[in-house]
């Protein structure tokens, strides 16, 4: 794994949205579509994932990861007793990159050591306990759900053509870097590709085929990212945030951030502080 991609993977945060332990004779869980990834290790019995027009048989060992808005069904066809450790999560950068769709992740792989994985499992769950005070459980829960997704993906890396060239691409890697390092650095897509020696268009292909998103979305998202943390946090006007972020013009990053939040900078700074100050 490159240098550059392992400082991205450094950034990237970790969500855990649900997660339990589940033991059923019957399941049917039809066209489901869910906007997380969903992760179900197979502990022991028998369970069918259909994707894709695709119907694949689970054994015991074996994990389905589901990545988000993917239509899929999961069900049983056996009376036997299956349990499933399951989770749901996120893992992004900024709340605007999917390092997950970095790679060619299978939806359904082996375990390369159940028992491990299993362990941590339980240590996650555990964790999780209202019991512990929350400081010492906020460190190990994410302790464990980290340790949780190095397994996976160790495993899942490990199958044949699940990673994909993204290591070799360090041209792209920069790229990329540059962008969440410093969104507001001002950049176009045709010095992207003079620097790359690149057609512009090819550019913003390949870096949407690697990364899930063309270059100048990531910038705009993570401008966006940026804006809302200073609305919240600072006492910067709306003009000075708008020209820290690289727009000249106002109108332009006001029209920008209405675009994706639905509501002007102002309106979200104000609705914002009344939920603070509820709360």
């Amino acid at each position: 794994m490159s240098d550059r991609l392992s400082h991205l993977l450094r950034h990237a945060e970790l969500r855990i949205e649900q997660f339990d332990v589940h033991s059923r004779n019957e399941m049917k869980t039809l066209n489901r579509t869910l906007p997380f990834y969903v992760m179900s290790y197979l502990k022991s019995g028998s369970a069918k994932l259909r994707i894709d027009g695709e119907e694949m048989a689970l054994e015991p060992g074996t994990v389905t990861l589901i990545p988000p808005n993917v239509m899929h069904d999961h069900y049983k066809d056996t009376a036997d007793q299956t349990e499933f450790l399951w989770w749901h999560f996120t893992f992004e950068i900024e709340g605007v990159m999917d390092v997950m769709k970095m790679f060619r992740i299978p939806f359904v792989f082996q375990l390369q050591d159940h028992a491990y994985f299993e362990d941590v499992f339980m240590a996650f769950m555990d964790s999780a306990d209202a019991r512990i005070p929350s400081l010492p459980r906020s460190i190990l829960t994410r302790a464990k759900s980290l340790e949780l997704l190095y397994i996976i993906l160790n495993s899942a890396l490990s199958q044949q053509d699940a990673q994909k060239d993204v290591a070799k691409s360090d041209g792209f890697l920069a790229m990329l870097t540059r962008v969440v390092q410093s969104p507001e650095a001002p950049m176009t897509l045709q010095q992207m590709a003079d620097e790359l020696h690149m057609h512009p268009t090819y550019v913003s292909n390949r870096f949407k085929e690697l990364f899930g998103k063309s270059p100048l979305q990531v910038q705009r998202e993570m401008r966006i990212q940026k804006a809302k943390t200073l609305l919240e946090t600072s006492d910067l006007s709306v003009t000075e945030i708008s020209q820290r972020l690289g727009y000249s013009e106002l109108q332009n990053f006001t029209r920008l951030f209405k675009s994706y939040v639905g509501i002007s900078p102002t309106q979200f700074r104000v609705l914002n502080r009344k939920w603070r100050v509820s709360k």
